[in-house]
């Protein structure tokens, strides 16, 4: 058995910070945890909402999987979420997050659980794997989708403003984070109450062109509120067109849930990652993944060309915390 691991924070002079987390449980279990990024600087215990989320869910995943109790997938998922409700009672926040999604303990979590007869997966959010070095395996949220193309158009608009690539981050992430319906004082002085409304116009017709499915009402909200207003409503909702799954202490519905079961004989490699890796590594292994991930930094660093999404490198910091753990069995 092989096994090589690697997790950077988006800002690699923090470490602390990373809100990534991997769990090694030789010949055992295997995960790629990514805590959700807080949104106004909610924390517990000290360190910020996703770090905790991270860390909470590895711990119970070693107490769970390191005993000899067999646990199905399901019941790992049930579980887990059981372990975030439980902490949200004991910091006396359970009242306040059924509405006010901005202080949820919330992590995706990428599950590898070997035995001798299989190798189970369980998918829960964004994080990914790839077996074999073949197919990935993981949620492309649409959501995310929207809230990207609209960063562009801001990104956009704000670098015909400016010559300063730090500025065209910060406000276009500005956008994408409150919508192009905020107030203008926010992104003032690089973009005005018409440059929010031109936003807005562009955003929605690229949506609605990348995601005919979607209705343009969805589409819209979020453009208009953004991450921080216009998502949270639509976590572990299976009601809405734009729902998605994530491990935040409230029921998920098991369509939103991926399993697989492979035949232990068939499966040579387990690579299990979170979505700061823009593009896979072209074979097996941190060095191959690392390549890849500093290719797609080279090729388009700002996240508004071949690798859209809601916030771009810029100045030493990276999109995102990225995590990789590669098990050659």
């Amino acid at each position: 058995m092989r096994i090589e691991a690697f997790s950077e924070a988006k800002n690699p002079r923090a470490p602390e910070a990373n809100e990534d987390a991997l769990l090694i449980l030789p010949g055992r279990a295997y995960a790629a945890i990514d805590g959700v990024s807080d949104r106004d600087g909610t924390r517990y215990e000290g360190v910020l909402a996703g770090r905790f989320a991270s860390t909470l869910v590895r711990r119970r995943l070693e107490e769970m999987l390191g005993g000899r109790q067999e646990w199905t997938p399901r019941g790992v998922v049930d579980e887990l979420t059981a372990a975030i409700d439980a902490a949200y009672g004991r910091f006396g926040v359970r009242a306040r997050v059924r509405t006010d999604w901005s202080g949820k303990i919330a992590t995706t979590l990428a599950l590898a659980l070997v035995d001798d007869a299989a190798v189970r997966i369980v998918l829960v959010g964004d994080s990914g794997v790839r077996i074999n070095c073949g197919e990935i395996v993981r949620e492309d949220k649409d959501i995310d989708r929207i809230t990207a193309l609209l960063r562009r158009a801001a990104w956009r608009a704000v670098k015909a403003r400016s010559d300063d690539p730090a500025v065209w981050e910060t406000v276009s992430r500005q956008v994408a984070f409150h919508g192009a319906g905020q107030d203008a004082a926010s992104v003032a002085p690089w973009l005005n109450a018409v440059d929010l409304a031109g936003i807005a116009e562009v955003a929605n017709a690229e949506c609605r062109a990348a995601l005919p499915g979607l209705p343009a009402a969805a589409i819209g909200n979020v453009v208009a509120r953004g991450i921080v207003g216009g998502q949270g409503g639509h976590q572990n909702n299976a009601d809405s067109p734009l729902g998605y799954s994530c491990l935040d202490g409230f029921a998920i519905p098991d369509r939103f849930i991926r399993y697989l079961t492979l035949p232990r004989a068939e499966v040579r490699s387990i690579e299990l990652f979170t979505d700061g890796y823009f593009r896979p590594g072209d074979g097996f292994g941190v060095a191959e993944w690392e390549a890849a991930f500093h290719a797609a930094e080279a090729e388009d660093a700002a996240k508004v060309a071949v690798y859209l999404s809601p916030r771009g490198s810029v100045g030493g910091n990276w999109a995102d915390d990225r995590s990789y753990l590669g098990v050659m069995l």
